[in-house]
């Protein structure tokens, strides 16, 4: 039985094949075509649903709805066999260009002509639709059951789909299967074409065809396009305050950030995620996955600079490169992580294999410290925090007009004639929420950003408020950049050289990553 996704049509598949077929490279064609389905098809960012994703190197993959084969290149870097499964043959030549060494098959998805066991089956927004091609009183269960012929005795089923109760669809995102406004939320009224489920009706259709071991990931802000993959046990300690930055039409009703930091405090996050990643095992057994509390994906970078976070079971976290190119970026933050920045000392890390590790740190962040201490409405505690950040910052600096070196120049662009503060190697990057306090000392976790040439510490210590005040409408309301630079006798007519520097930084990253500036 065929279906079609509410966002296919012979048209667009006829670009797609087209663009495919011309290069693969896709960076040009969504500059000009700057359109989610688009996005949905080409985009390199749809990987980052599983690049994290602790895949058997030896195993094989059976991915069901592989669409244009937007994932199908990503599970054969993972995997040593993929199998990918289409119902329409121009699908199937998608796909086979797009990944060469992947096994491209025609089939109906209730009819798979395959005697083979896999170790991974994968359905990523197909599972919604298993009503429209799987004819039974309960499609859903008795596909899952289905599936179980084609899964080795500790086979993984993953599976990525909307949540019907996600927060976007009550801020005001249509419902991407129906097209409409709240249909999802109000229990798909007159829609026999798709539907998803809320957690706890998922876990019923799970338990109901027989499988007992499964876990929950909640990727941020959607499953096509994560930057945070979470899992139950942080959810609600490391809520998701971003964006969607690729969507279709919306009325914005409330922010979501705003609201999900609400429920998170009331452990009800897990309900409302926009998206579930369930990963439903055959056994009892452990899954490598168990040991994963959370993933951050810094794939929106150059490709160079391209990581991925982990948080581990056991204590430590990891930062992984996404591609060989970031080896060397991994390297250079081992090697950073031994130098103190005035008295703000970088947390110790060292490398295994291709990854850096460091010690988790199970305590609030200064970003939350401060963010408390401002809810009290507390100025006097507010600048003696600041106060001890700002010592410690400036601890063991000198002065100088002659910072701009050619390095620095090179990123800036801006100079002054008058003296900053300085140290011999920068940090650039001290943001609260990358700051902790151990054993009476700031501690940075992040040691992305050092440099090996002055940066003006002025600069330094306004960038690090300037991300707070674009971030958060409290850190807004409760002080200026004003208050704080008087407070310090820093002179606020460089204010503006400090935006000039920032904009250059952030316009010199736009053209890395090929957008319009």
């Amino acid at each position: 039985m065929a279906y079609q996704r509410l966002y296919e049509d012979e048209d667009l598949e006829k670009k797609i094949y087209d663009i495919v077929l011309e290069n693969n490279d896709y960076t040009d064609t969504l500059r000009i075509n700057n359109h989610y389905d688009f996005h949905y098809f080409l985009s390199p960012f749809r990987h980052d649903l599983f690049i994290w994703y602790p895949f058997k190197k030896e195993g094989s993959l059976l991915e069901i709805g592989a669409g244009y084969g937007q994932l199908t290149s990503l599970f054969t870097q993972k995997v040593n066999r993929v199998v990918a499964i289409e119902d329409s043959q121009s699908k199937c030549n998608i796909i086979s260009k797009r990944a060469e060494d992947s096994t491209v098959l025609l089939s109906d998805f209730d009819d798979i002509k395959l005697e083979e066991k896999f170790d991974y089956i994968v359905l990523c927004n197909v599972f919604e639709y298993a009503k429209s091609f799987f004819e039974s009183e309960n499609p859903y269960q008795d596909y899952l059951n289905y599936l179980k012929k084609f899964l080795k005795d500790d086979g993984v089923i993953l599976i990525a789909l909307s949540n019907r109760l996600g927060l976007k669809y009550f801020a005001g995102f249509r419902e991407e299967h129906s097209n409409q406004f709240f249909n999802g939320i109000n229990g798909y009224e007159n829609e026999d074409h798709a539907q998803t489920f809320s957690k706890t009706e998922l876990e019923d259709i799970i338990k109901s065809a027989g499988f007992s071991n499964y876990k929950f990931f909640y990727p941020y802000p959607n499953h096509e396009f994560p930057e945070v993959i979470n899992t139950d046990k942080f959810i609600n300690e490391i809520p998701f305050t971003g964006v969607n930055k690729y969507s279709r039409e919306k009325i914005l009703l409330f922010d979501e950030s705003t609201v999900n930091l609400s429920l998170s405090k009331d452990n009800l996050s897990q309900y409302f995620a926009n998206s579930f990643l369930v990963e439903i095992r055959t056994t009892d057994a452990d899954y490598p996955s168990d040991k994963i509390d959370f993933v951050k994906i810094g794939a929106d970078r150059q490709e160079e600079l391209k990581v991925y976070t982990t948080i581990w079971s056991d204590g430590k976290v990891s930062k992984t490169p996404i591609s060989a190119k970031a080896n060397e970026h991994i390297k250079r933050m081992v090697d950073g992580s031994k130098y103190d920045i005035g008295k703000i000392r970088c947390l110790d890390a060292e490398l295994k294999g291709d990854s850096l590790y460091y010690d988790f740190i199970d305590q609030k962040s200064c970003e939350y410290l401060i963010l408390d201490i401002i809810r009290k409405n507390d100025k006097e505690k507010f600048f003696e925090f600041i106060e001890d950040l700002y010592d410690a910052l400036f601890y063991n600096s000198f002065e100088s007009d002659e910072y701009a070196t050619e390095e620095f120049l090179k990123i800036f662009k801006e100079k002054s004639e008058i003296k900053f503060h300085c140290h011999e190697k920068s940090y650039l990057d001290i943001i609260l929420g990358n700051m902790f306090i151990i054993d009476g000392k700031f501690t940075i976790i992040d040691y992305e950003w050092i440099y090996d040439f002055p940066i003006p510490l002025e600069y330094i210590f306004y960038r690090t408020f300037r991300y707070h005040f674009y971030s958060s409408a409290s850190f807004r309301e409760f002080t200026s950049f004003e208050e704080i630079f008087e407070h310090f006798n820093l002179d606020t007519e460089n204010l503006k050289l400090y935006l000039y520097l920032i904009c250059n930084i952030e316009l010199n990253e736009l053209k890395r990553k090929g957008g319009d500036v």
